[in-house]
């Protein structure tokens, strides 16, 4: 292995057959001095990319891979899945061409078609062993295609010529951490509070009502923290049917966005539900604030072992719960604090979160850090029986901090709860503007975390708030009265049959079993078909996608199912024990909460306490 520190990078990238899918990149460097080679150069390519936490294998989309060595052809020889050698003296210049093929739309993943080039790095970019920079980075681009990166500093950064597009980066870090993309944008610079954040729209962009919207979430997001921590902000929004997730970045984000969510978000006329009309609006809102609160939580303040990365395996952490569920539990409340959400729809939303957490057995088997060490290999690699074996550190997690929240409120309801918690890590870690020498900064710990709260709090955090993390279990939410809420159910009238289904061309397949519920009782598999259902001595009720609603009202509870399904070509008949009806949990602010509550509800949410 040899070393390359210092080395300069230069990458060439082209699109010259689109309809293949296939990106054309270029590598030039200078092998190393003898006194820092042991080896021949090797060149290799990530296996995850940092903020999605599984080993992906990007080297699985390296196609045709040759190589020059002062102009000779020589021949790369492949050493391992993501790592090839180049045979090479000191000195001697060294150009590798290769293609990647890029047609898996994520914001994980390249992606790139006759419209545009996605290029996420740790994808696109093979690396000379031990490189550390800086790396030049040049775009070939098509007549009327332009660009745009997620550089710390794109005025000095990025240069912009007609059919040229260059990028300069110091580090390896900066390099993986700064996505690009190109091709027919609409490049949009958002009114004030967010003047300083920049959106490059693929696809439709969305209607011009949501940018205001979204400028004043942005400037909520930054009054949490202490301090902005960048100059500029740039969104990546890839709005094509289809689209969704994002994925956060030192000094950006990627985002999917669906535009038939949006539909009907700028229409002038009363809605009959405006609720359900601004979902999409709202869903959009919720994942932008998601994202920037990492730029924060996640890429500046990050557990110890999220930085430096070792690229090539896995980085273990019991910390994600810290960095997603807190800011998943932030990006609702946030959107909320901006007054782009109603009260009654963040506390219907928050409901449904609670409905999802008690649909999942494996909540009572996983403890919250443990998913979080054991995301790469569960969170992000799911199968049939991952409800039962694990629990999300995003939704539970979410909901962890509205436990810590409130009990923080409750010790001290004068304060600023968990608010004050993320301000004080921040200043503990002495966090710099710059990101030149960010991961010579140590991360933090739980054990950091909870001296914070310590501190905020006045008191240690309760042995059943640390069982909250520490421990499978269910939720305890017996802060809800500190800000005036309480916690209903309302009978229900879908029956529980314990299983979760999924649509396959208008048929019913079953996707889980859900531990200890009927359907496990009676024998049901993930991958049955579900054909049909009744009562005893009833009719069978024909089962469909489209007539599930109307089989489940002609059901009873308290009476036993059979159900007609298909296995492995084979009709089988199975009889559930007699089920129950599920409720609906509602969350709802206290009609005869005290006033000590309601000031504490608005200190919380900064609504009125009568906000619709």
């Amino acid at each position: 292995m040899i070393s390359c520190g210092g080395l300069v990078a230069r990458y060439q990238i082209s699109f010259p057959r689109p309809g293949a899918h296939l990106v054309a990149v270029r590598l030039e460097f200078v092998a190393p001095p003898e006194s820092a080679a042991s080896a021949a150069p090797q060149v290799w390519m990530p296996a995850w990319t940092p903020g999605s936490y599984l080993v992906r294998e990007y080297a699985r989309n390296v196609r045709e891979i040759t190589a020059t060595v002062d102009g000779a052809t020589v021949t790369p020889f492949k050493q391992d899945k993501d790592t090839w050698e180049i045979p090479a003296r000191p000195g001697q210049t060294i150009v590798v061409d290769y293609t990647i093929y890029a047609h898996e739309l994520s914001v994980r993943t390249a992606h790139h078609d006759a419209t545009h080039a996605f290029l996420h790095p740790a994808q696109i970019f093979l690396l000379p062993h031990d490189a550390t920079g800086p790396f030049h980075v040049d775009l070939d681009l098509p007549a009327d295609w332009t660009a745009i990166s997620l550089a710390a500093d794109p005025d000095r950064q990025e240069i912009h010529t007609p059919g040229r597009f260059s990028l300069t980066l110091g580090d390896l870090d900066a390099l993986l951490d700064t996505p690009i993309e190109a091709g027919l944008l609409h490049h949009i610079d958002l009114p004030a509070p967010a003047a300083h954040v920049r959106l490059a729209v693929w696809g439709e962009p969305p209607p011009a009502c949501v940018l205001p919207r979204l400028a004043r979430v942005i400037a909520a997001t930054e009054q949490t923290w202490p301090v902005r921590p960048y100059d500029r902000y740039t969104f990546l929004v890839h709005a094509v049917v289809g689209a969704g997730g994002g994925l956060e970045h030192l000094h950006g984000s990627v985002l999917g966005l669906d535009p038939e969510t949006l539909a009907g978000a700028d229409d002038p006329r009363p809605a009959a539900d405006p609720d359900e009309r601004d979902a999409g609006v709202q869903d959009f809102l919720e994942l932008a604030a998601h994202e920037l609160f990492h730029a924060w939580n996640g890429k500046r303040l990050r557990p110890v072992a999220l930085g430096p990365f070792d690229y090539r395996r896995e980085n273990y952490t019991r910390e994600l719960w810290l960095v997603e569920g807190l800011t998943s539990y932030y990006d609702r409340l946030i959107v909320l604090r901006s007054g782009e959400m109603p009260v009654k729809s963040f506390l219907k939303r928050t409901a449904a979160d609670l409905v999802r957490l008690a649909g999942v057995p494996g909540r009572l088997v996983h403890a919250l850090q443990d998913s979080s060490f054991d995301a790469w290999i569960k969170l992000y690699r799911p199968q049939d029986d991952s409800p039962n074996a694990s629990v999300s550190y995003y939704l539970k997690g979410a909901l962890v901090g509205l436990v810590l929240d409130l009990w923080l409120r409750s010790e001290r309801p004068e304060g600023d709860g968990l608010d004050a918690v993320l301000a004080a890590l921040w200043t503990r870690a002495a966090i710099p503007k710059s990101t030149n020498k960010l991961y010579t900064i140590p991360g933090f710990t739980t054990e950091d975390f909870i001296q914070c709260l310590t501190t905020v709090a006045g008191a240690p955090p309760p042995p059943w708030l640390r069982a909250q993390w520490e421990s499978p279990g269910e939720l305890d939410l017996r802060g809800l009265a500190t800000v005036g809420l309480h916690l209903t159910e309302k009978p229900g009238e879908t029956l529980d049959l314990g299983l979760v289904t999924q649509d396959r061309v208008g048929a019913l397949w079953v996707q889980h079993v859900l531990a200890g519920g009927p359907a496990e009782r009676a024998g049901v598999a993930p991958g049955d078909e579900l054909l049909a259902a009744r009562h005893p001595d009833l009719p069978w009720l024909r089962l469909r996608s489209a007539r599930l609603a109307a089989v489940h009202r002609q059901l009873r509870p308290d009476r036993p199912v059979e159900l007609l399904v298909s296995r492995r070509e084979r009709v089988h008949t199975l009889t559930l024990p007699p089920l129950s009806t599920r409720g609906t949990p509602t969350l709802e602010r206290h009609a005869e909460a005290p006033e000590a509550a309601r000031i504490c509800f608005e200190r919380w949410a900064r609504r009125p306490w009568n906000h619709p």
